[in-house]
């Protein structure tokens, strides 16, 4: 892993449409997450997404044109059938979505909220967020995590190896410390937006 790691890039922000776009579909963003752990065939990606390899060619063929993915080696078979196998162009891609078009983020919305109801979930676990939580709240922590995600993204350094999820969880940990620090400061009736702290 480690090798093969080095040879992508760490972190890639996705800003513009045309990528961001791309990665709209759920299968999509499977397919390169799969392909940052470790380079796969069609025929490895079709078994574990349980798809027809023409629809994961298909799928990889977008990807590998917007540049989310790349051809990593070939490898000649028996009978000298050779088989490519294919690796994301970076560890970790995440979406800032916060001046794509609204036809576009409005697909990337319950991903982040998603991931903010389990961090709030957590974080009364230990004791440390408000009893009563209302919408509002939720898709304004959401958008708010999502820059300050992207933000400790774009400065992040990792030295050893890199492991997918180590990096993902190091970005996340940074971003809702320096998240919940803000919220848990006591200012009377604020609330978390775009990653500062506005007066509602």
């Amino acid at each position: 892993m480690g090798t093969e790691a080095n040879r992508m890039k760490l972190v890639e922000i996705i800003e513009t449409p045309e990528k961001a776009e791309v990665l709209v579909d759920p299968m999509r963003r499977e397919i390169v997450r799969l392909l940052a752990e470790r380079a796969m065939t069609e025929s490895d990606l079709a078994d574990t997404l349980g798809l027809s390899d023409p629809s994961v060619a298909h799928h990889l063929g977008i990807l590998k044109k917007f540049g989310l993915i790349k051809l990593e080696r070939k490898e000649v078979e028996e009978h000298g059938i050779v088989t490519k196998l294919y690796r994301s162009s970076a560890l970790i891609m995440l979406v800032n979505d916060s001046k794509l078009p609204l036809r576009i983020r409005r697909y990337f919305m319950p991903v982040h909220t998603e991931r903010v109801r389990g961090a709030i979930a957590a974080l009364r676990l230990l004791g440390r967020n408000r009893a009563m939580i209302d919408s509002n709240y939720v898709d304004s922590l959401a958008r708010g995590l999502n820059d300050k995600v992207v933000d400790v993204a774009r400065t992040y350094r990792a030295s050893g190896e890199h492991l997918r999820e180590t990096v993902l969880n190091d970005i996340y940990f940074t971003a809702l410390r320096e998240i919940t620090s803000v919220a848990a400061s006591g200012l009377p009736k604020e609330k978390i937006a775009r990653g500062r702290v506005s007066k509602q």
